[in-house]
C-alpha cells in the first residue's frame, strides 16, 4: 500500500491540530494563499507520479480518531474511487449551495457518515446517516481519492472561491464521470465551528457553481 498524505495550512504547521495529533508522516503545504482546487490537483499529480495507491486531502483542524485509517481507506477503495466521512446520496441543485441541504437535510434519510466536532472543552458525535454508503456529494473535510481518479477527473480551478464548492463540484463531477463515491468508517474530529455566514467569496463560488451546472438546476442528482 503506497500512499499521500497531504493538508494545506494558512500558517505553519506547528500550529495546525493534524500536525500534533497524527503520528503519520503529512506533506503540508504551510503558509497556503492558493485555492484548494489548484493545491489539491497539485498533490493529486504528485501521486500520480509516484504511483501511490490513493491521496488523502484533509483540512488542518482535524484530529483523526481511527489509528488504523489507512488500512480502513485501502478496503474502502476496494469499492469506491473517493473516499469521503460525510455525504449524500442525492442533491437537489440549488441555493446554498451546502452538501447537507442540497441532500435534504435531516431527517430526510439521504444523507450518511459521521463527524465529531468539538472545541477545547468537550466534542460531539454528528451522526449523519448509516454508512458506508456510495454518495453523490461528500463533504471536503477529509477526502481519500484512488489513483483510479487521477487521469479521469480534477478540481476545478474557474471556481473564484477559493475554499468553497470545491469538493462539491469534484464529487459531482466524478459520479457524472461513473466513478464512485463513498463515505466509510473513518472517524475524525473536526474543530471547526462550520460556515457562520455567506461570504462575499461564498456567494461568489456559489454563482460559479449553479452556472456550471445550470442544466440541473432544480433537479435531483442521484447516485
Amino acid at each position: 500500500m503506497k500512499y499521500f498524505l497531504f493538508s494545506a495550512t494558512k500558517g505553519s504547521k506547528k500550529n495546525t491540530l493534524l500536525f500534533n495529533s497524527s503520528t503519520e508522516k503529512w506533506f503540508f503545504k504551510e503558509n497556503n494563499k492558493e485555492s484548494l482546487s489548484k493545491v489539491y490537483n497539485k498533490a493529486l499529480q504528485f501521486g500520480k507520479e509516484e504511483g501511490v495507491d490513493f491521496v488523502v486531502l484533509c483540512h488542518d483542524d482535524v484530529i483523526i480518531d481511527s489509528a488504523d485509517f489507512l488500512y480502513k481507506l485501502q478496503n474502502l477503495h476496494k469499492t469506491y474511487d473517493i473516499v469521503g466521512v460525510a455525504g449524500t446520496t442525492e442533491c437537489l441543485v440549488q441555493e446554498p449551495i451546502l452538501w447537507h441541504i442540497m441532500g435534504g437535510g435531516f431527517g430526510g434519510g439521504k444523507l450518511h457518515g459521521a463527524v465529531a466536532h468539538g472545541d477545547k472543552n468537550a466534542k460531539s458525535m454528528t451522526s449523519f446517516g448509516p454508512f458506508p454508503q456510495q454518495v453523490i456529494l461528500a463533504d471536503g473535510v477529509f477526502l481519500s481519492v484512488s489513483k483510479r481518479v487521477f487521469d479521469k477527473v480534477s478540481f476545478d480551478e474557474t471556481n473564484p472561491a477559493k475554499f468553497h464548492m470545491y469538493d462539491l463540484a469534484f464529487c459531482i463531477d466524478a459520479s457524472l464521470a461513473k466513478l464512485k463515491v463513498g463515505v466509510g468508517d473513518v472517524m475524525i474530529t473536526h474543530y471547526s465551528p462550520g460556515l457562520r455566514e455567506f461570504t462575499p467569496e461564498f456567494i461568489e463560488g456559489q454563482k460559479w457553481f449553479l452556472e456550471k451546472y445550470a442544466k440541473y438546476a432544480g433537479k435531483k442528482l442521484t447516485v
